[in-house]
């Protein structure tokens, strides 16, 4: 591979990401602890009668992640608040408030830890045509079969695949195809909050160039389906660091993009290693830095929060979203 841990990529002058590869003898870096604090808020002009919602703000148990505690509140008081678990064992939440109220605060308390990624040489090198569900094997878990088929918002036969040609080239090695998706699309999409909404198509992110990270986890997605490859779009937050305020009122950590609501990024498989997440966001492979909440085909599996409220005709609302992912310290040591 041209592209290692450690190493400059070779190539066009295009700027990759570094492959985080296990190399031998190498220090394991410590999990990292976090406090997440995510309150997403509604304010209304005028009261309404009933707010049914389901939420998808709990963390979840991956190979690099655990999840120590976890909690929500509502206010008001809701009258129904219960948990479900989807069919990619993603949690949710689903509160009910059934009395007249002029606003809706969802607070989602969490404790994680957050392991280092690494990911072997061996299975990163091989040529992506070998990532390909015909190469899986019968040890691969048969849902990611539905990550390599469109779904209701990445289309197939989209615009996409002139990004598809350009990445994934004959004999092309998988790292070096993510790093190269990863580059791309930050290279060539221009981050611009409120440029599009989530009712934005994915033809109409590739055609403006400019969106914001859901916007480019859609492109990401879109072009390693049509490489045939399984590819899931996720959900999740970015580390923060703490203002004088504390944890809420927090600004970006670095020059890391979406970190004060939630984030979003694209997981690709490569069989013998596992899901790989990339985030063209920012423009790097995900570590340590995220959170991951939920995965599914596309946003509309996981989105943070959606409901149905019932209120007066022509009711409005201001929507306002707060986001605090705090290093902490690990039980019995120091700080992060």
């Amino acid at each position: 591979m041209s592209e290692t841990h450690g190493h400059a990529p070779e190539g066009p002058a295009r700027h990759r990401p570094l492959i985080p590869l296990r190399e031998e003898g190498a220090e394991a870096i410590e999990p990292i602890h976090y406090r997440v604090h995510h309150l997403t808020s509604y304010r209304y002009a005028k009261p309404v009668s009933r707010n049914f919602g389901r939420a998808h703000v709990e963390p979840r148990a991956t190979p690099y992640q655990r999840v120590l505690s976890h909690e929500v509140v509502v206010d008001p008081a809701p009258a129904r608040l219960t948990a479900h678990t989807d069919f990619y064992g993603n949690s949710s939440t689903y509160l009910l408030v059934d009395a007249p109220h002029d606003h809706l605060d969802v607070h989602s308390h969490a404790r994680v830890t957050v392991a280092e990624r690494r990911y072997p040489l061996e299975q990163m090198s091989r040529p992506w045509e070998l990532c390909t569900p015909e190469h899986w094997g019968p040890l691969m878990p048969m849902d990611a079969l539905d990550f390599v088929h469109p779904s209701p918002r990445i289309p197939a036969g989209t615009a996409a695949r002139e990004i598809t040609e350009q990445v994934f080239t004959p004999g092309r090695p998988i790292g070096e195809c993510l790093a190269e998706l990863t580059a791309l699309i930050h290279s060539d999409f221009t981050y611009a909050s409120g440029a599009t909404t989530v009712a934005s198509t994915l033809e109409e992110v590739l055609a403006a160039r400019h969106g914001v990270c859901q916007d480019f986890s859609h492109v990401g997605v879109a072009a390693a389906r049509a490489a045939g490859l399984a590819a899931r779009y996720v959900s999740g937050y970015l580390r923060t660091a703490p203002s004088a305020e504390g944890a809420l009122g927090t600004q970006p950590a670095g020059e890391m993009v979406g970190s004060a609501a939630s984030h979003a990024w694209l997981s690709v498989l490569v069989p013998g290693t596992g899901w790989v997440d990339i985030d063209p966001t920012n423009r790097t492979f995900v570590d340590q830095r995220f959170v991951t909440t939920a995965w599914g085909r596309d946003y509309a599996d996981v989105p943070p929060l959606k409901g149905i409220v019932v209120g007066p005709p022509g009711a409005t609302s201001t929507l306002g979203v707060a986001v605090g992912v705090v290093p902490e310290p690990a039980p019995g040591g120091p700080a992060d």
